[in-house]
Order: C-alpha cells, then sequence, then structure tokens
C-alpha cells in the first residue's frame, strides 16, 4: 500500500498522507513500536526514489523518544569508591579496579586468567567470561557476548594494581578471582562488598554494570574522547551501541576545532 501511495500520490505525502498513516496505528503501540513502523515506510520510500519513482525521499514524522537516563559515577565518586574499597575490602579492590577502569561485564571480570595478562606489552586479552550457574548447571566458561576476543591495551597502573592483588595472595592458580576455580552460581558475591562501601561513603547505589560499563564510557565522553575509542574499549560490535553516550560528548566535536586552531592566525596578529 506505501509504494502504491508512493508511485501515485506523492504530492499527498506533502499534504499529511503520513501523518493519517500513523492515526491508523494502533492506540496501545509505545512511540518505539510506532517508529518500527515509520522505518519501514523509510526504508521504502528510500527504495523508491532510488528506482526513479519519486523525486525526493518525504520527510517522515518519527515519534519522540524519551531517551532513558543512565546513572554513572564521576571521577570523583569512582575514586572515593575505590579508596574505600582498598581500605575495607582489599580482597575485592582488584575487581572493582577494573571494573571501574576498564568498563568490564561482570562475567568478564570474574573470568579472568593469568593467561588473559600480558606484560610486555601490558595488554588484557578478553576472549571469554562466565555465564553464570542456575539449580540445575554450574557456572561455565563461554565466549564472549558476540563470540569476538578484543584486546586491551592496559596502562601501568592498572597492570601495578593486578601485581598486588597476586602479590597479596589473593588469586588462585589459573583465575585473578578464584582460589579453587569455583564461583557462586549468581556470580553475585561482589554485591555485598558494594553496598557496603557505597553506603559507608555515602555514595550513590548503583549497580556494578553502572559503575563500571556506563561510568567509564560517560567518563570518557565527557572528557572530549571519540566515539571511536570509546567503542574500542567496550568491546561493541557495532558503533550504534556507543552512540547512547554520543550526547555526552559534546566536549569533543569543540575540541576538534580548538585543537586545529593556528598558533598565530592573521586576524589575530593584526590585532596586537
Amino acid at each position: 500500500m506505501v509504494i502504491m501511495y508512493c508511485h501515485f500520490y506523492e504530492q499527498n505525502f506533502r499534504d499529511g498522507l503520513l501523518d493519517r498513516f500513523k492515526q491508523t496505528l494502533p492506540l496501545s503501540w509505545e512511540p518505539t513500536t510506532v517508529n518500527l513502523a515509520l522505518g519501514l515506510v523509510k526504508t521504502i520510500l528510500r527504495f523508491m526514489w532510488k528506482r526513479g519513482k519519486l523525486s525526493h525521499v518525504p520527510y517522515v514524522p518519527m515519534e519522540s523518544v524519551v531517551v532513558k537516563h543512565r546513572d554513572w559515577y564521576t571521577l570523583e565518586e569512582r575514586d572515593a569508591l575505590l579508596e574505600g574499597m582498598f581500605r575495607q575490602y582489599p580482597r575485592w579492590y582488584l575487581f572493582f579496579y577494573l571494573t571501574c577502569r576498564l568498563g568490564l561485564r561482570k562475567g568478564e571480570v570474574y573470568g579472568i586468567t593469568h593467561r588473559q595478562v600480558r606484560h610486555i606489552p601490558p595488554r588484557l586479552i578478553i576472549d571469554h567470561q562466565l555465564q553464570q550457574g542456575t539449580g540445575k548447571r554450574a557456572v561455565k566458561i563461554i565466549t564472549r557476548k558476540n563470540n569476538e576476543a578484543y584486546t586491551l591495551e592496559l596502562s601501568q597502573d592498572v597492570l601495578d594494581a593486578i601485581q598486588w592483588h597476586i602479590a597479596q595472595g589473593y588469586a588462585g592458580e589459573e583465575f585473578l578471582f578464584s582460589k579453587t576455580g569455583k564461583f557462586p552460581l549468581r556470580l553475585d558475591t561482589h554485591k555485598h562488598p558494594l553496598m557496603r562501601v557505597q553506603r559507608a561513603l555515602g555514595l550513590r547505589l548503583l549497580s556494578h554494570h553502572a559503575i563500571g560499563r556506563h561510568s567509564v564510557a560517560s567518563q570518557a565522553a565527557t572528557g572530549g574522547e571519540s566515539i571511536k575509542a570509546i567503542q574500542a574499549q567496550l568491546g561493541h560490535r557495532s558503533e550504534k551501541s556507543t552512540h547512547r553516550y554520543a550526547h555526552l560528548g559534546s566536549r569533543a566535536q569543540l575540541g576538534v576545532v580548538t585543537n586545529l586552531a593556528p598558533v598565530l592566525p592573521p586576524h589575530a596578529a593584526g590585532q596586537k
């Protein structure tokens, strides 16, 4: 039906036909669901335009969708959490240091082994994660999300934290966070120390995912890092996943303009 309208009633699209099309959709649909239908319309319109059936691609009025606010820690909150963890729960210090510095998922942190840590050059190979168990199945090692390994370059402070953890005797023979190679079914042992430190310091009670991936990405975006750099750090296959933090990165565009400024532009020299 949309193709027929495109072919015979192009003028009508400018006169509100798409608005009337939206009115035929079920009232119970959420804005995101409506936009899925409108997205299909946009695809068909573009298809018809490329084949010369339309003189241009008509404007499709999409529904406004409220962007979900993502809680995250500032650098100051992060540093306070790590300091508190070091003092109160030193055995968990590295777990949260890697979480807050690298933005790893819960299962990726729990599953870190000695072989994944490379010293020359300093790198962490993320090629697997732990999948939490059930009442009938134990925790097991699986390939990481998207079945793709990726490499994170490590700064010296991260490498030093790993070496400190091992020197304290907290690591096992294989895993950094298990002496025996066994893990709790729900992979939730970290929740107790996290909540205790947050409450003791008056910090917001954010989850592992929020203090880790959300915070690392948001801190980087507000600091002016590029979307490509954040995508690489989080190991996102698609840049779409990373663009949820793009609204925080307005400083990055200003940084491009500022960093490329002439040392002494002619108009500035003339004012002296």
